[in-house]
C-alpha cells in the first residue's frame, strides 16, 4: 500500500515539478529548498505529538539516514535539471532504465547473479527515450538525464542493503521518526547547496516570480506524504514487488501531465512507453527479482 501511495504521490509531484522546472530562468537550487521546507514544517508537529519524538534524535544523527537523505535529494536534483527540457513521458521512459541498472550493479557488486546477455535490455530502454524525445531534447539533456539514472540506480542499490540492516527493521512510529529525519537532512542539504551558489537572501525571500503559493503548499503536502510512504516502502520485505510498483511512477506522471498540462502524447508516445514498460516487465521475470 505505501509503494502505491507513493507513486501516485510521487506522479503528482512530477506534474508540479514539470509546471514549476520548465520555466526558462527558474533556479532548480532555490526551488528545491523552498520545495523542503514546507514538509518538514508540515510533518514536525505529528513527531513532536506522538511516540516518534522518543527516537527522533538518534535517528537524525544515523549515517544509514544521512546517506539515505543524500541519494533522495540527489535523485530530487536529478529530476529538477531533466524537467527543464524533457515532458514527462520522455522522463517516464527514462527512468525505466532503472529497472535494469539496479541489479546490474548487483551483479557486479557480488550481489546477484544472472546472465549479463539480459542486460542487452538497457540499451534498449535507452533507444526507446531517445525516440521518444528526440534528438534535439537529448543534447540539451543528457548531463542530467545520465545523472539522473545514476542516482536512481545508487538509491536503489542502498535500498538492497538497507532492507538488511537492523537501522530500518522498524515499528510504525519508528520509522515515521526515520521518514521525518530524512526530511530534515534534505531540506539542510539543499540550504546548503543553495547557499553554495546564491544569496542568503534566497533563504527567507519567496521566490514568487516561480512559484505561487497554490503550488507550493501543494507540492509541500505531496512531498511530505511521498517521503513517508516512500521510506515505509523501501523498507518492506517485498521490495521485490515494491520497486516495480514505485517505478510505475512515471506512467502514472504522464498521465497525469496529460491531463492537468496539456502535455501532447502522441501515438509514438504511447507505443514507447508501453514497449519500455513491456520490456522492464520483462526484466522483473527473467532478471529475478524475487531474488533480492
Amino acid at each position: 500500500m505505501a509503494s502505491v501511495i507513493s507513486s501516485f504521490s510521487r506522479a503528482g509531484l512530477n506534474v508540479v515539478d514539470r509546471k514549476q522546472f520548465r520555466q526558462e530562468r527558474v533556479c532548480p537550487l532555490a526551488i528545491a529548498y523552498w520545495n523542503n521546507l514546507l514538509p518538514v514544517l508540515l510533518v514536525c508537529p505529528l513527531i513532536v505529538f506522538s511516540p516518534a519524538l522518543g527516537g527522533w534524535f538518534s535517528d537524525l544523527l544515523s549515517f544509514e539516514i544521512f546517506l539515505l537523505s543524500l541519494l533522495i535529494q540527489f535523485v530530487a536534483y536529478g529530476f529538477s535539471f531533466a524537467f527543464k527540457n524533457l515532458r514527462v513521458i520522455d522522463i517516464a521512459i527514462l527512468t525505466k532504465s532503472a529497472d535494469i541498472t539496479v541489479p546490474l550493479m548487483l551483479v557486479i557488486a557480488g550481489a546477484y547473479s544472472v546472465s549479463f546477455s539480459l542486460f542487452l535490455f538497457l540499451p534498449l530502454i535507452l533507444l526507446i527515450f531517445i525516440l521518444s524525445s528526440g534528438i534535439e531534447n537529448l543534447k540539451k539533456s543528457y548531463q542530467s538525464s545520465i545523472f539522473l539514472v545514476s542516482m536512481l540506480t545508487a538509491q536503489g542499490v542502498y535500498a538492497y542493503f538497507a532492507v538488511f540492516n537492523a537501522a530500518f527493521d522498524r515499528e510504525f512510529w519508528s520509522l515515521l521518526s526515520i521518514a521525518f529525519s530524512v526530511l530534515v537532512w534534505r531540506l539542510i542539504f539543499s540550504i546548503l547547496f543553495l547557499l553554495g551558489e546564491q544569496r542568503i537572501s534566497n533563504v527567507y525571500i519567496f521566490p514568487r516570480q516561480y512559484l505561487s503559493f497554490m503550488g507550493f503548499y501543494l507540492r509541500g503536502f505531496l512531498a511530505a506524504v511521498t517521503q513517508v510512504s516512500f521510506v515505509f516502502a523501501i523498507t518492506s520485505n517485498n521490495l521485490w514487488i515494491v520497486w516495480p510498483i514505485l517505478n510505475t511512477t512515471g506512467i502514472l506522471g504522464a498521465i497525469f501531465a496529460y491531463l492537468f498540462l496539456r502535455e501532447r502524447l502522441s501515438l509514438i508516445d504511447f507505443i514507447c512507453i508501453l514497449f519500455a514498460s513491456l520490456i522492464t516487465g520483462i526484466a522483473v521475470i527473467f532478471l529475478n527479482y524475487q531474488r533480492y
